[in-house]
Formats: C-alpha cells, structure tokens, sequence
C-alpha cells in the first residue's frame, strides 16, 4: 500500500465541535442558548460511516490516491480527528472503499444469468453486461480504479481477481459449451488453458474500455452505452467462436 503522502494515521479523540457536526449532542452544545434553526438530525454511527466513505469515494475519484490527509479531511467535510476515530488508518478507509465501489455491487444473480444454457449465450451476455455496466462500471468507480493501478492501490488487483473467477472463467465454460461440436465432449469442464483465458478477457476488457472512454477520456460512444455493448458482444463472439473451434482441433493450441 502506498501511504498518503506527507502524513501517517493516528488515532486521535473525536473533537465536540466536529462530532456536532455530524449530528451528535456534546456538553459544549448543550450549554449553548437554544437556537430557533431547526435542529440537525443525529446521524447513526454507521451512516456517519457511510456518509464519510461515500464522501472519500468522490475524492478518490477526482485527485487520486496521493493527496495527504488534511487534504482529504477537508474536502469530504470532517476533520481529520474524526477521520481516524472511524478509520485507525489508510487500510481500513480503501478496505471500505473497496467494499462499497465493488463487493457490495455484484449480484450473486448474473452467475445464473451466465450459466443459463436455456438462454442462447448473446443474450445472456447481453442481459449481464447492461446491467452490470448500470450497477458496477460508473463513472466515479472507473476513475478510482485507474487512479489505485496507478498508485498501485491494492483495490484493481482485488477486482481482476474477482473478475477472472465471476466472469471471465464462466464465460469461458459457457463458450466450450456453446461452440463444441459435442456439448458432452469431458473436455468441457477441463482446464482453462492460457489460450482460452486471452479470448475470455477480450470482451470484459472491451466493454470496460467503453466506461474509459466515457469517464477519463471524454470521448463517449456514439452508440450509447447498451448499443456500444451488443456491438461489442457480437463481434466478440464471432471472433471467439473462429479462433476457440480452431484451436480445439489442435489440441497443442490450447495445452
């Protein structure tokens, strides 16, 4: 992990004035004459917690991951005291990052989308990718992605692995499936072999390259989102299924 430049985390009280803020009573407020604004709702522990992550998200997204942490305190509202009261250090607030950015978006539901051979694959491909590209490939998550490979932030290598065993290994297997001459040939549920594994990465890497396109380089398709997306899926399984059944003819191609 690559530590925000300038300054460490330590744990530090929380202030009255800041946890005020945030919607909490102290004993400095409650000495204070009674005001005839309307009071600020308390906020839970928890959606404090959620309301800072959320506010680290947007900065991550926008200056990246080098900032120091007076830097960060100051742009999503807080002070840095209350900062570290809910995050001991860095580590624990990108840890919570990840989980809103990229765990807590999956749905358990796509892998049956995927594996539903009821279903020609193009559709199920398609029914996946539009709703993963609305749920998962936002603006704010493509720009934090980038801006963690680039500091080499742990969260871009969690999510390629979680990508590779969700996505690009059932594709895989839904591929054999749909381009074998037999659909019971064992070798079906074999390994998955380098060569196979390049082809499977070309579509996921395609359709996110459309979320680059729109969120770093200003340069959105023409299409719109889901046209770029079924344009993507069917050139990509044309070529899948030229190169994929020639390579299982020989067997040295995909070993």
């Amino acid at each position: 992990m690559v530590p925000l430049a300038g300054e460490g985390w330590r744990r530090r009280s929380r202030p009255a004035a800041e946890l005020q803020g945030m919607g909490e009573k102290t004993e400095t407020s409650a000495r204070r004459p009674r005001s005839t604004a309307r009071p600020r709702g308390r906020l839970k522990h928890e959606n404090r917690e959620v309301l800072i992550v959320e506010r680290a998200i947007r900065y991550f997204a926008r200056a990246g991951f080098h900032g120091n942490t007076r830097e960060l305190a100051r742009s999503i509202g807080v002070s840095q005291s209350l900062l570290y009261h809910y995050f001991a250090n860095k580590e624990a607030l990108i840890e919570r990052v990840f989980d809103r950015l990229y765990s807590s978006r999956w749905k358990p539901a796509w892998e049956a989308v995927l594996r539903d051979r009821a279903e020609p694959l193009a559709e199920r491909l398609d029914r996946f990718y539009q709703d993963y590209t609305d749920a998962v490939l936002s603006d704010e998550w493509t720009r934090v992605f980038f801006f963690a490979a680039l500091r080499d932030v742990n969260i871009h290598k969690r999510n390629t692995l979680f990508v590779r065993e969700r996505i690009v290994h059932v594709l895989i297997r839904e591929m054999r499936a749909a381009f074998a001459e037999d659909p019971r040939d064992g070798a079906l549920d074999g390994p998955i072999s380098p060569l196979e594994e390049e082809v499977g990465w070309d579509l996921h890497t395609g359709i996110f390259y459309l979320a680059i396109r729109r969120a770093i380089l200003d340069t959105p398709s023409p299409l719109g989102r889901r046209e770029a997306n079924r344009l993507k899926i069917a050139m990509f399984l044309a070529g899948a299924r030229a190169v994929l059944t020639d390579a299982w003819r020989e067997p040295a191609l995909v070993s």
